[in-house]
C-alpha cells in the first residue's frame, strides 16, 4: 500500500510563503515581521508563526530590528552578496569539477533537460521559472558531485541565493547570459574536464556577483554579459 504524502505543517505553511514573498521581492529588506499580524493574516495562532520566524532568523533571512523590539527582513548589502558569492563561487565550483568526475549518461540527459527549461523560461519572460530553473540546475550538480557535507552545508545557503538570483534576473534585461554559460558548463562536464568545469563554474558565479552589486550601486547593468 502506498503511503500519503504528509501535508506541510502550519509552520513550514508560513516559512515557504515568507520565503515565496522575500526571493520575489514582495518583502524587501526591513519590512518589519510582526507576530501579530501574520497570525491574523494566516487564520492561526502565533505559535506557529513565532517557530516559522526562529527558523528563518536562524538561516539568515530575518533578523532583529535594531531596537530588538521585533522582527525584519535582512537588507541586501554589499558586504553580504560579496560573502554569498564567495561561498558559492567555491560550492559551485567544487561541484561542477566533481560532477565532470562522477556523471552518468541519466545526469547528463537530466541536465540537458533543465537547460531547455530555463531556455522556455527565457523564451516566455516567466522569471520565477527561470529562478526554479536556475537553482535547479545547480542543485543538480551537487547532487551528482555526491558530497553529503557539500550538500548540508548549500541547504542553509539555498534560499539566500535563491533571493539574490532573483534579482539578477531582474536586473539582467534578458538573461540569456545565465543559459548560455550554464550550456559551457554542462559542455566541460559533458567532456568530462574537471578543470574547465571548475573554472566556468566561479566565473559565473563571480559574473552575478558583479552584475547584482553594479545594480545596487545604481550603475546599468542591463545585458551586462549579453553574447
Amino acid at each position: 500500500m502506498t503511503a500519503l504524502p504528509v501535508p506541510p505543517s502550519r509552520v513550514e505553511q508560513v516559512y515557504d510563503a515568507i520565503i515565496d514573498e522575500i526571493c520575489s521581492g514582495e518583502l524587501a529588506g526591513g519590512a518589519p515581521l510582526r507576530q501579530e499580524l501574520l497570525a491574523e493574516r494566516f487564520q492561526i495562532s502565533r505559535q506557529p508563526i513565532q517557530q516559522a520566524l526562529l527558523l528563518l532568523k536562524s538561516h539568515g533571512l530575518v533578523r532583529e530590528t535594531a531596537n530588538r523590539r521585533g522582527l525584519e527582513v535582512v537588507p541586501l548589502d554589499e558586504k553580504f552578496v560579496v560573502d554569498l558569492y564567495e561561498m558559492r563561487a567555491a560550492i559551485d565550483g567544487l561541484a561542477a569539477r566533481r560532477a565532470a568526475d562522477r556523471r552518468t549518461d541519466r545526469d547528463i540527459d537530466y541536465i540537458a533537460e533543465v537547460l531547455a527549461r530555463g531556455q522556455q523560461a527565457v523564451a516566455e519572460g516567466s522569471f520565477a521559472h527561470m529562478i526554479t530553473a536556475d537553482m535547479e540546475f545547480h542543485q543538480y550538480l551537487l547532487k551528482v558531485a555526491d558530497n553529503t557535507l557539500l550538500l548540508e552545508t548549500t541547504a542553509v545557503l539555498f534560499h539566500n541565493v535563491r533571493r539574490v538570483m532573483g534579482e539578477v534576473l531582474r536586473h539582467s534585461g534578458t538573461p540569456q547570459w545565465v543559459w548560455n554559460e550554464h550550456k559551457k558548463i554542462h559542455d566541460a562536464i559533458v567532456a568530462g574536464d574537471a578543470d574547465l568545469a571548475d573554472q566556468l563554474s566561479k566565473e559565473h558565479a563571480d559574473h552575478g556577483c558583479e552584475l547584482i552589486l553594479g545594480a545596487m550601486r545604481g550603475d546599468n547593468v542591463e545585458n551586462l554579459f549579453a553574447s
